[in-house]
């Protein structure tokens, strides 16, 4: 699924790794620990392409799709919870820009193009409110609330409508940047075991030891 093959990568004239290599694979869930600063985030730039390595190559394997966590949460206007859960909020259109554009180009055959429609089937699949409900509630939510405007909540609320957005389109790669920030024992307890079915492949960053006993087979430290 995942390959990455003799790594180097400076940030400020510090090295973060030196000729590194992985390999991650369907089923896995991999937990990333070290010190903030160490260079977890910036892998996690290097796998979603958002960055480049200074030497050697990131390989995804082509049709896989990839889902990103991060600490921080978007920005939400009035949309409902349910609205950011579903992909309703920006998510949908977004994707829809993305496949006009590489409709109008005629690349249609490139692997981003495939991942941009894979996410966007997934969110407009007929199933995904009754699978965004199902995760609402493991995450916290009562079923009054997802009608609720989401700028009522606060941030750390706002983040479980956003990961609950990329858990129901199910990508073949989840990376997840300390999930467990925002939320309480029982939700903590309910996304081990979401995590621990999940088909695709985990790699996570956490601080919390118990989650990474609970649901990671193999750790990578930095």
């Amino acid at each position: 699924m995942l390959t990455i093959r003799d790594v180097t990568k400076t940030f400020n004239a510090r090295t973060l790794f030196s000729a590194a290599s992985m390999t991650i694979n369907y089923g896995e869930r991999v937990a990333l620990v070290g010190p903030n600063g160490a260079g977890k985030s910036t892998l996690f730039s290097l796998i979603l392409k958002t960055d480049t390595p200074d030497a050697g190559e990131v390989i995804r394997d082509e049709w896989t799709t990839v889902g990103f966590l991060p600490q921080e949460s978007e920005p939400v206007g009035e949309e409902s919870v349910m609205d950011v859960a579903t992909g309703k909020a920006g998510e949908i259109q977004a994707l829809e820009k993305i496949l006009r554009e590489f409709e109008a180009t005629g690349d249609v055959s490139s692997p981003e193009y495939f991942e941009a429609h894979a996410k966007h089937d997934a969110l407009q699949d007929p199933q995904t409110e009754a699978k965004a409900k199902r995760i609402l509630k493991g995450l916290g939510f009562k079923e009054s609330d997802f009608t609720r405007p989401a700028r009522e909540f606060s941030g750390g609320w706002v983040m479980r409508a956003h990961m609950t957005r990329l858990l129901v389109m199910e990508p073949d790669l989840l990376l997840l940047d300390e999930p467990t920030n925002h939320l309480d024992a029982e939700s903590i307890e309910w996304l081990e075991v979401f995590l621990r079915d999940f088909s695709g492949a985990v790699l996570f960053v956490t601080h919390d030891r118990y989650f990474l006993d609970r649901v990671c087979d193999r750790l990578i430290a930095f």
